[in-house]
């Protein structure tokens, strides 16, 4: 039986922004961590592992969980590759835990239980702590510099545009059809012809476009390029996952601009952007956007609502006009065999199968008896209340057989009856019903 004292192996690797980092990968740290345990004589329990940055306002889940670990005394024991690799917040991360468990900084040499080397890790989590501050401060200015000037900080340029080594946007390959041709289009078609984003995609997915994730085109990825001001030619800054335009200390908006400092220009103009942007909205045609009260019904409105489904794709069919069509049609995707049918076509159809079934049902179909009951329910609340009554346990000096017969029970037959009787929605007597109820 092995007894070995048990250690929790923690990497960490920053996130790839571009390019490639200089760092251990979290597979050479889990094998470095192995081969420490193995020659120390400890058994690896777990290993934490988290891809992303060391920061202070950075979310690491493992992290947590390690560190959460030692403090609970599920484990004696972490090894980590480096202190900066640990954490990069100072004392505060190491101090939850240092004097409580064993934490050992492999490529540092560095050892929590050796008491000389507990201000060398102290020192070394500030040091790390001060130079991430210090990089984050560098980045930041160096980027709103770089905004000040017009260039593209964004790693990766706009759908349409092509980003130099020197961070200049430009339209891409502008001498021949191109995605920026395609940009310049599908405004036009927004602006001049009210195509709606549903319409768009449709129009990409049929020349076989790909979209900026290299798979089909989505109407909430059109809406999002016809909104971003880039597109005309403006510096943008992401707020909260919005995309706005960037204004520098003087509170003025920012152009791009080539290396020349001359303005680059966009793919369309301001008034034709605001154009797209009020079409899409519903603005131009006159289609009020309707407040958003907080509250919204979501119970069906249509009778099939639900029930159908697209043989093509298998999507759902939701009312949309007068027609049940393929949920993906009307979501901006593509479907290979779309399916619609009018409304009321398809409830027409439904409901004389329906009474069709009924109608050739046995006298102990249970699909009857459940049809009926509700049936009741609908058209005599006050008899199925009786009937329910008379149906509960008996109480006092009441006999268990007096439900068989009486007035509820005969007002379900009743009610079964009228039900096959019932004409259709469309005003004619359904075909094939019995004229006697079988008893």
């Amino acid at each position: 039986m092995d007894v070995s004292p048990e250690i929790d192996l923690y990497v960490r690797k920053s996130k790839l922004v571009r390019g490639h980092r200089q760092e251990l990968s979290t597979d050479a740290q889990e094998e470095q961590g192995r081969r420490w345990a193995a020659r120390n004589g400890y058994t690896v329990r777990r290993v934490w592992k988290d891809i992303a940055s060391g920061y202070a306002d950075v979310e690491r889940a493992d992290f947590d969980r390690a560190l959460s670990a030692l403090a609970d005394g599920d484990v004696p024991a972490l090894w980590a590759y480096a202190v900066d690799r640990f954490s990069r917040k100072g004392a505060e991360d190491l101090l939850r835990v240092i004097g409580k468990a064993r934490v050992v900084f492999d490529m540092d040499g560095l050892d929590s239980n050796e008491s000389r080397d507990r201000r060398w890790i102290i020192n070394r989590a500030e040091e790390a702590r001060e130079y991430s501050e210090t990089l984050s401060r560098r980045v930041r200015d160096t980027k709103q510099e770089q905004r000040d000037a017009g260039l593209w900080v964004a790693a990766k340029a706009p759908w349409g545009y092509a980003v130099s080594r020197d961070r200049v946007l430009s339209p891409a390959a502008p001498d021949q059809p191109s995605r920026a041709d395609i940009v310049r289009e599908m405004f036009r078609r927004v602006s001049e012809e009210r195509a709606s984003t549903r319409e768009i995609v449709r129009w990409l997915d049929n020349e076989g476009i790909p979209s900026p994730g290299g798979t089909r085109w989505r109407y909430n990825v059109v809406h999002s390029m016809i909104h971003h001001p880039v597109y005309a030619g403006w510096q943008v800054v992401a707020d909260k996952g919005k995309r706005n335009i960037y204004r520098n200390g003087s509170g003025e908006r920012v152009y791009l601009r080539d290396q020349d400092g001359e303005r680059v220009p966009g793919l369309v103009t301001d008034a034709q952007q605001r154009d797209a942007m009020a079409t899409v909205q519903g603005l131009k045609v006159g289609r009020a956007v309707p407040a958003n009260d907080g509250k919204r019904d979501t119970r069906p409105r249509h009778l099939l609502t639900g029930l159908t489904c697209c043989a093509g794709c298998g999507r759902s069919m939701p009312y949309q006009g007068r027609s049940y069509a393929c949920a993906a049609v009307l979501g901006g995707r593509a479907c290979e065999a779309r399916a619609s049918v009018r409304g009321h076509a398809a409830e027409e159809y439904v409901f004389q199968q329906w009474v069709a079934r009924l109608s050739n049902a046995e006298a102990d179909d249970p699909l009857l008896h459940v049809v009926s009951q509700r049936w009741a329910a609908l058209v005599k609340p006050e008899e199925t209340e009786e009937e329910a009554a008379a149906r509960s346990p008996p109480r006092g000096g009441e006999r268990a057989g007096a439900t068989a017969t009486g007035p509820a029970s005969r007002g379900v037959r009743r009610s079964r009856r009228a039900l096959l009787r019932s004409p259709t929605r469309g005003g004619h007597a359904s075909r094939g019903r019995r004229e006697r109820d079988p008893e």
